[in-house]
């Protein structure tokens, strides 16, 4: 039996007409603080705004700061935790800018081996729908046009640069084309 290596993950912008929608193959290892990056970069964020992941059916939640004052559930910090065990059990809801209210649900489509990867970058975004959408109440025209041939070479830095890619156009990280 092969090693699993990567999985192929649907993630699903929910409440949102037209359907947004994104299919990534990510490592198998990879943690909830990493996950939430390659979600900015797929959806044409700039992370500048709060974030959380919660398994379906259990009482914490992953978050990228822990808040004291938080209540009803456990949060533990989204760089000490993995994926893979909370998806197999079930989906994920990821919500992210708690005023805009988005949030997202992720399902594993499959778990794939080392044989089955060859010659298949990882992470990639292998299919989408729907363009991007805009932040903080921009006019639709403000979003980032989406891209799938430019995601892939920004997954492709990332998995070189690993933990130093983050999109933050508040930090000076994304330089500016104009």
């Amino acid at each position: 039996m092969s090693e699993i290596a990567a999985l192929e993950i649907s993630i699903k912008l929910k409440d949102v007409k037209p359907a947004v929608s994104r299919k990534l193959i990510v490592p198998v290892t990879i943690r909830y603080d990493q996950l939430h990056v390659l979600l900015q970069l797929a959806f044409g964020w700039t992370n500048s705004h709060l974030y959380s992941f919660q398994a379906k059916h259990q009482d914490r939640e992953y978050v990228g700061y822990v808040d004291d004052m938080a209540i009803g559930r456990e949060q533990i910090l989204a760089s000490q935790a993995y994926v893979y065990p909370d998806l197999q059990q079930n989906e994920i809801l990821y919500t992210y800018d708690f005023g805009e209210n988005w949030e997202h649900v992720i399902t594993l489509k499959r778990a794939l081996t080392f044989d089955e990867l060859q010659g298949v970058q990882v992470p990639s975004c292998t299919w989408s729908r729907g363009a991007n959408r805009a932040k903080d109440g921009q006019d639709a025209e403000d979003a980032l046009e989406f891209n799938r041939q430019s995601l892939n070479q920004e997954l492709a830095l990332w998995s070189r640069a690993g933990e130093q890619m983050i999109r933050a156009d508040d930090l000076g990280l994304i330089p500016k084309f104009y």
